[in-house]
C-alpha cells in the first residue's frame, strides 16, 4: 500500500489532507468530525482579538461549483473559542492515541493582535502549528513581515503564513517573509468577485455592493499556479489550498511543489466526510500509477511526460 505519511515543519501527518480554516471548522464538533472522518489534520476557522461582524448573507452558490462569500474570521470571542480548541486538542491530540492528527490553529490579523494571541494560544492550547491569514492587512510588504515577525517572537511553535492571490507582488512577500515562517499555506480565497440574478437584479450578499470572494473549483489553476510559483523560489514547505475536491485535484498540487493540501468549500458543499474520501482518492491514485509514496511525486511538475 503507498504511504501517505509525510513530516512537515517537524509535524508528522499521517495523510496529507486537512480542512482550510473556513466556515467548515467553526466549532470543536466540526474539527473534531473531520479528524474522525479522516482528515490528516485538524485547522481552525480564523479568530481574532475582536470578533467579527458579518452582513447576512454571507454566502452564494456561483458558476462552476463556486461559492462566494463575504463572511471574514469568526463571529465569536477568542475568550469563547479557546475553551472550544482544547476539546479539539484533547480529542484528535492524545500522545498515546495512534489516530493522533496535528492541531494548526489559524489567527490574524494585526502584529498586534497575533503576538497577543500567539502568546496566548501557546501557554493554553500549545498547538502544532499557528497559520495566520493575510487576508485583511494590505498590499504592502512591511507590515505583513511585522506580523510575521511578531508571531514569530512570540511564540516557539512553528508558523504559517497564508497568503491571498491578489497580492501585487507574491515572489517579493514570501521571499521577504521566509526568515520569519516555517511554511507558506497558498491561497486564500479570490476578489472582490461579483455575482447576482439578474432577473432581480439585486445584491445577492449582504455586503456593500454584493461583493465577496471566490472559493472553489474556479480558483484551483490560479492557486495551482502560485503554489508552482512560490515552491520554486523558497525552501519552506507550501501547503497548497484553492478549489481542491477530488484526489486528483490534491495530486497536482503535490505535484506542483505542495507538501499538505487544504480544503474548504467542498467541505461546505459535502460535510467532514470529504477529507477521508480525497485522501483515499489520492492513495488509489498513486498505487494506480505505480507510486509508492508522496514523495515521488512531489514537485515532480514539470519533469514528467505525456
Amino acid at each position: 500500500m503507498a504511504d501517505l505519511a509525510s513530516t512537515v515543519c517537524g509535524i508528522k501527518f499521517p495523510n496529507p489532507v486537512m480542512p482550510a480554516a473556513g466556515p467548515n471548522v467553526k466549532t470543536a464538533e466540526l474539527m473534531i468530525k473531520a479528524a474522525e472522518l479522516g482528515a490528516g489534520a485538524v485547522v481552525s476557522k480564523t479568530f481574532s482579538v475582536v470578533p467579527a461582524s458579518d452582513p447576512r448573507p454571507t454566502m452564494k452558490k456561483t458558476v462552476c461549483g463556486g461559492l462566494l462569500n463575504c463572511e471574514t474570521w469568526l463571529e465569536d470571542t477568542y475568550q469563547n473559542f479557546i475553551p472550544e480548541l482544547k476539546k479539539v486538542k484533547s480529542a484528535v491530540c492524545a500522545e498515546d492515541d495512534g489516530n493522533r492528527v496535528p492541531l494548526i490553529i489559524s489567527i490574524g490579523y494585526s502584529a498586534q493582535d497575533v503576538e497577543f494571541l500567539g502568546k496566548l494560544i501557546e501557554k493554553e492550547i500549545r498547538p502544532d502549528a499557528i497559520e495566520f491569514s493575510t487576508h485583511y492587512t494590505g498590499h504592502d510588504i512591511k507590515p505583513l513581515i511585522g506580523v510575521a515577525e511578531s508571531l514569530k517572537k512570540a511564540s516557539d511553535i512553528p508558523v504559517w503564513m497564508k497568503v491571498s492571490p491578489g497580492f501585487p507582488d507574491l515572489e517579493a512577500l514570501v521571499q521577504a517573509a521566509e526568515p520569519f515562517v516555517d511554511a507558506f499555506v497558498a491561497v486564500n480565497s479570490y476578489g472582490p468577485a461579483l455575482d447576482f440574478n439578474p432577473s432581480l437584479c439585486r445584491k445577492s450578499l449582504g455586503s456593500e455592493w454584493g461583493q465577496g470572494w471566490m472559493s472553489g473549483p474556479p480558483l484551483l489553476p490560479i492557486a495551482l499556479g502560485i503554489v508552482y510559483r512560490i515552491s520554486k523560489i523558497v525552501s519552506k514547505p507550501v501547503i497548497g489550498v484553492g478549489g481542491i475536491s477530488s484526489g486528483i485535484d490534491a495530486v497536482k498540487f503535490i505535484m506542483a511543489g505542495a507538501s499538505l493540501v487544504q480544503v474548504c468549500t467542498a467541505a461546505i458543499r459535502e460535510g467532514p466526510s470529504v477529507y477521508g474520501r480525497i485522501s483515499l482518492e489520492i492513495l488509489q491514485w498513486l498505487e494506480s500509477n505505480g507510486y509508492n509514496s508522496l514523495l515521488e511525486i512531489k514537485g515532480k511538475y514539470p519533469d514528467i511526460t505525456g
